[in-house]
């Protein structure tokens, strides 16, 4: 998709004028580009920071040899390159058509005569790289792009010859697990016989919108890709013998390249002929063609301005240590539900102590901005995870320990009690509680309202006999316009599905397939399957639950009135994995060891800051970049130990980064909160407040806070702490 270049990005790449971006990544970035003799192209350029990398730099070379070998018919011509550039490009011809992915995702599965004329085409085009002793080694739907002309394979990346092992040893495992070979998945050598199986991998998607082997995370892929049958149960019968033998685990028994292109045929009835491609594509890819054609003729965007830079603060604070706290890491069985006192909080200036003895004047101890003093205190046990402030009605209500609790915003006194242990077990739409019936003697699932006088939950409001009420990992994700949203384990068999009942009709609407909680070796953990759902627009989001000892999260994104799933992937995570999805209307936010925006629409990537090694401190610790939080438009989050940065989320550029901050450690699993005038962070000190303007902290609240929740409505900031909630001013 065509977006605005940033403020930075060049103007030209070798004889190329720049117009606007196409993608990006880890790697590098496409642009789109036209020559001085009005030829549009693409240009892929290496990042300049990655450009010293004797091995990247060779890759890349390697990748515009392989492009020029399988030519303009079968992929996207060469135009011109320079690996040895300080920063190397890459200019091909631009091809008008939408990845695969993207085109089964607005038009649906292909009709079986659009699979096999596809499958010609691709075997035709790998036929040709083969010939040249050349394997692509990372062929999946959003490497091939539908034209009105026919398929073209792009992304030549980890492409080299028979045999080379120079680039990538055998013992690694390099590309995209739901498409590897098993011998890939292996570490082991990739030859022809593994772009056959990937091809095939790539049909069942189009056929189907689903790989051969689900999704989830990238270990739970490789190991079926290397020991699982493939489901081809949605499949076109009469294609399921050729792709079985494609799919064999034994690359011995799987057909050649030329054999699978015969065997698929073409229009026409020659095969890789391409005549009439155009007619066998459902309508929504013409129409997406069509529009992408127009699009490149249309004037670019305008490029992003650069961020405008803050004026420095009128006066610097000295800067001093403050006491370092430790979050106890023990949760409470019970709730005490309090109100009354303000106890184990209280107040530090950040840059010193309160008493002005730190050599700061007079005059600087009245000017320098206070922490507030805090409106109501009450005793209630904060979980690991789940503990977020949620605002319903003129009223509160937030997890305690194993009970869910109503807290009265005004006073902090407590309302009600309501056992539903489980934290992934209740939600609100902002009105309402809801929960689900208790499992250990509930036959069929059901989710109930909760009432706010006393907990108790009322008759169901839908029950599910499909879905098997006994399940402790059953999960309410979330209540939206009066359809809820649910993780649930079915009735017979051990299928999980996710599921959305219509709480008006008390009926099922739809179901998707998802994976259940996650394993570590044979045995289930002690955890939902998702981490937390949403619903973004026409899409509902699902984040799952990593196992224990597992370093991804699986993402996927379906349909919101059918439930098809449109995408899956799994990303890399390190650290304590996220307690809820942040998003906004295009992006999916995730912070670890860089900060990353994923497109909802295709699950692409947006931009990455950090690139794990950047300027930033990680402060000895395993994740660098806090859970952010997304508002008006800003991605805010902390960068290490180095303070709070304002990115703007539709471009990934950086608007600004705190000031002047040292001697504090982040709580990176506590996202920023934000209000008019300051954003506050917590850390080993408390609660920190930057002013918004200054960039700069300027006071510190004295806490120990584990998630801080900013109600902008109400005017509240809530700082939970492990054993004490307590409510202050949000400026």
């Amino acid at each position: 998709m065509i977006s605005a270049l940033l403020y930075d990005d060049p103007h030209t790449v070798g004889p190329f004028r720049i117009l606007a971006r196409l993608g990006g990544g880890g790697m590098g970035t496409v642009f789109l580009a036209r020559s001085a003799d009005g030829r549009t192209v693409a240009v892929k350029t290496l990042h300049t920071r990655l450009a010293a990398d004797t091995t990247l730099r060779t890759r890349f070379r390697l990748e515009a040899d392989a492009a020029r070998v399988i030519g303009s018919e079968h992929g996207a011509a060469v135009v011109d390159a320079d690996p040895q550039a300080p920063t190397p490009w890459l200019a091909t011809e631009y091809v008008l058509g939408p990845p695969l992915d993207v085109a089964v995702e607005g038009g649906g599965p292909l009709p079986e005569p659009a699979v096999r004329a596809l499958g010609a085409a691709l075997a035709a085009g790998l036929e040709q790289l083969h010939r040249s002793e050349v394997v692509h080694r990372d062929l999946k739907p959003s490497n091939v792009l539908v034209t009105a002309q026919g398929p073209r394979i792009i992304d030549f990346g980890i492409a080299r010859a028979f045999g080379d092992e120079h680039l990538t040893n055998v013992g690694s495992a390099m590309g995209t697990p739901a498409f590897m070979s098993p011998e890939q998945a292996a570490g082991l050598e990739h030859a022809a016989a593994g772009d056959v199986f990937a091809l095939a991998g790539v049909l069942v998607f189009a056929a189907t919108g689903i790989g051969p082997f689900g999704g989830g995370a990238p270990t739970d892929l490789l190991y079926r890709v290397r020991y699982s049958e493939p489901d081809l149960g949605q499949v076109p019968e009469s294609l399921r013998p050729l792709l079985v033998r494609c799919l064999a685990k034994d690359p011995a028994q799987r057909p050649s390249i030329t054999e699978l292109r015969t065997a698929l045929g073409a229009v026409g009835g020659v095969p890789g002929d391409r005549r009439g491609f155009a007619d066998l594509l459902p309508d929504a890819v013409l129409r997406e063609i069509a529009r992408r054609s127009d699009e490149v003729w249309r004037e670019p965007p305008h490029r992003l301005p650069p961020p405008v830079p803050a004026e420095a603060p009128a006066a610097r604070p000295a800067s001093a240590s403050g006491v370092s706290r430790r979050r106890l890491l023990a949760v409470s069985g019970g709730a005490l539900l309090g109100g009354g006192l303000l106890g184990g909080g209280g107040w530090a200036l950040f840059g010193g102590s309160g008493g002005g003895g730190g050599g700061g004047t007079k005059k600087d101890a009245v000017d320098r901005p206070k922490p507030p003093a805090a409106l109501w205190s009450t005793a209630l046990w904060c979980p690991d995870s789940g503990g977020e402030v949620m605002t319903v009605g003129r009223n509160l209500v937030m997890r305690a320990g194993i009970v869910l609790c109503g807290i009265n915003a005004e006073s902090g006194q407590g309302t009600w009690q309501a056992n539903i242990e489980e934290t992934w077990r209740s939600a609100t739409d902002g009105t309402r509680v809801y929960g689900l019936r208790g499992y250990k003697d509930a036959a069929s699932l059901a989710v109930c309202e909760v009432a706010q006088t006393d907990g108790e939950l009322g008759k169901p409001l839908v029950e599910l006999s499909a879905f098997t009420g006994k399940e402790q990992y059953n999960q309410l994700l979330c209540v939206v316009d009066g359809v809820a949203y649910l993780v649930a384990k079915a009735a017979s068999g051990e299928r999980w599905y996710l599921v959305a009942a219509d709480l008006g009709t008390g009926k099922e609407r739809w179901r998707s397939p998802v994976d259940g909680p996650p394993m570590n070796g044979l045995q289930a953990q002690a955890a939902p399957p998702a981490l937390g759902g949403t619903v973004v627009g026409s899409r509902v989001v699902l984040c799952g639950n990593p196992a224990d000892d597992s370093k991804f999260l699986g993402l996927s994104v379906h349909d919101k009135d059918t439930g098809r799933q449109l995408w899956r992937l799994s990303v890399t995570f390190a650290g304590t994995a996220p307690s809820r999805l942040v998003t906004d209307d295009r992006n999916i936010y995730v912070g670890a060891e860089d900060l990353t925006a994923r497109r909802i629409s295709d699950g692409e990537l947006e931009w990455v800051v950090g690139m794990k090694g950047g300027s930033g401190n990680s402060g000895g610790e395993e994740r660098r970049y806090s859970m952010p939080v997304v508002q008006d438009g800003v991605v805010y989050c902390t960068d290490g130990d180095q303070g709070l940065i304002a990115v703007d989320a539709l471009s990934g550029t950086m608007n600004w980064q705190e000031k002047g901050l040292s001697g504090r450690k982040s709580t990176r699993d506590a996202a920023p909160a934000i209000g008019k005038r300051y954003a506050y962070c917590a850390d080993d000190k408390g609660v920190r407040a930057i002013d918004l303007q200054a960039h700069k902290a300027v006071w510190t609240y004295e806490a120990t806070p584990v998630v801080l929740t900013a109600d902008s409505k109400g005017g509240r900031l809530y700082v939970r702490q492990e054993k004490r909630t307590i409510a202050l001013p949000l400026a």
